[in-house]
């Protein structure tokens, strides 16, 4: 009777049979999370160790030092990095100055082309509607690989999924890499890619070259060479410029980085709880540090893109030449995976959730991969229940989501063109026309 006395007692009052057991409160969590990440924090770094710096906090970003950051390079690169007027060398003259950087990298998708595969020169419409114009293959700047996000790209060294730009990280001791032409200037991956990117993707200068206001910015960028015109040191200038924006392009205001300084209520308790889940798994061994990613490569047994017909796709180890390397994939950051589908190298998985499943399976969809013996020792069954399932997929769709990357937009640009893309559809869909 004295049991039940109890039980009718607790269960007076509608508030108190609505409050949620101690285990699954805000305070509890939030305490339980901390203690996680500073287990998995090297040495006594603590919280720090995957806080973000502000984008506007120079000296606290990664940098190449041959392409020292700031404002006014930042300024000059985050336009150039959307200047559709720099298009000028497409195949078909129909496509000129149509296309940009962000045409595969833009803000509203996380930096990353919201496409299978990204369309830059010859693509029409913006987002995901952007689709092939009906011109020959090799009029279009397409890839055949799911194209990866900018966003905070300053703590990696290598870029592309093989990591075959730049020479410092991993790159720092193969001989082999460090004589790549692409890294003939010898800087750290952005760098390298931002330069080489001018000529692959059909870039150049001289347009640009005639505007008064772009010429005012390369000398406040560079002045060394107080001007812009249309040589290969300008092509290689825009690329350092462009490099340097990308490398304040960071997720800083996603609500981990707003609990980890400090506002214990920037996350809710499913986010917590799949913060929990995610550091307490095997995920933070290689989605660890900043931008929760090594700067290492891994294999995971992902498929290949569907419509990469160059063969099977060796990834690290088509550039290093060894048998060990096969199939390992850049480690790619987390934060705002949820603005842009699909995911993987090979875009094999459509939503965030099939990828939780798969790691949580740990079942390769590339079997070539398994009969390497090539496979992350990391990758091994998770375990889950669907609920933490849930609760991770909410960690990484929500908990890692930034959800103002558009501050990283330019107004307006000097040319006046539209902007990310200039195509006629894009400009109807844009509003600039």
């Amino acid at each position: 009777n004295i049991a039940i006395l109890s039980i009718l007692l607790s269960n007076i009052g509608g508030a108190s049979a609505q409050t949620p057991p101690e285990s699954d409160t805000i305070p509890y969590l939030s305490a339980k999370l901390k203690q996680l990440v500073k287990f998995a924090a090297p040495g006594n770094l603590g919280l720090n160790y995957f806080i973000l710096p502000d984008s506007t906090d120079l000296d606290r970003i990664p940098a190449d030092p041959h392409n020292p950051l700031t404002p006014e390079k930042v300024r000059l690169g985050q336009l150039l990095f959307h200047e559709t007027a720099l298009s000028i060398n497409p195949i078909n003259p129909k496509h000129w100055q149509n296309s940009s950087c962000a045409s595969c990298h833009f803000a509203q998708a996380g930096f990353r082309s919201n496409l299978p595969q990204a369309l830059g020169v010859g693509g029409l419409g913006w987002n995901k509607s952007r689709h092939r114009d009906a011109v020959p293959s090799v009029e279009l700047d397409k890839q055949n690989i799911l194209t990866p996000s900018v966003l905070n790209s300053a703590y990696q060294n290598a870029m592309f999924w093989d990591g075959r730009a730049g020479v410092n990280g991993a790159n720092a001791k193969e001989g082999l890499i460090q004589e790549f032409d692409v890294n003939r200037f010898q800087l750290d991956g952005l760098e390298t890619q931002a330069i080489d990117a001018m000529t692959v993707h059909r870039l150049g200068t001289a347009a640009i070259a005639t505007l008064p206001e772009y010429q005012e910015l390369f000398a406040k960028a560079f002045p060394d060479r107080p001007y812009v015109a249309a040589e290969v040191e300008d092509l290689n200038r825009a690329g350092l410029a462009i490099a340097a924006y990308e490398r304040t392009l960071l997720a800083n205001q996603a609500p981990f980085q707003k609990w980890l300084k400090g506002n214990e209520q920037a996350m809710s308790a499913q986010e917590l709880r799949g913060g929990i889940v995610y550091f307490s798994s095997s995920c933070v061994q290689c989605h660890t540090g900043s931008n929760l990613a090594i700067k290492d490569f891994k294999s995971v047994g992902f498929a290949d893109h569907p419509q990469d017909f160059s063969g099977l796709n060796l990834g690290r180890g088509v550039i290093t030449k060894r048998a060990k390397d096969d199939f390992k994939f850049k480690v790619p950051q987390l934060y705002n995976l949820a603005d842009s589908s699909p995911y993987g190298h090979g875009a094999s998985f459509n939503t965030i959730r099939e990828v939780v499943e798969y790691f949580n399976n740990a079942q390769p969809q590339k079997l070539e991969a398994l009969y390497a013996g090539n496979l992350s020792v990391w990758f091994q069954p998770l375990n889950l229940q669907p609920q933490q399932m849930d609760d991770l997929t909410a960690f990484l769709e929500t908990g890692l989501r930034d959800p103002n990357l558009t501050r990283y937009i330019p107004e307006h640009l000097p040319s006046g063109l539209c902007f990310p893309n200039n195509d006629p559809v894009s400009r109807k869909q844009l509003n600039c026309d």
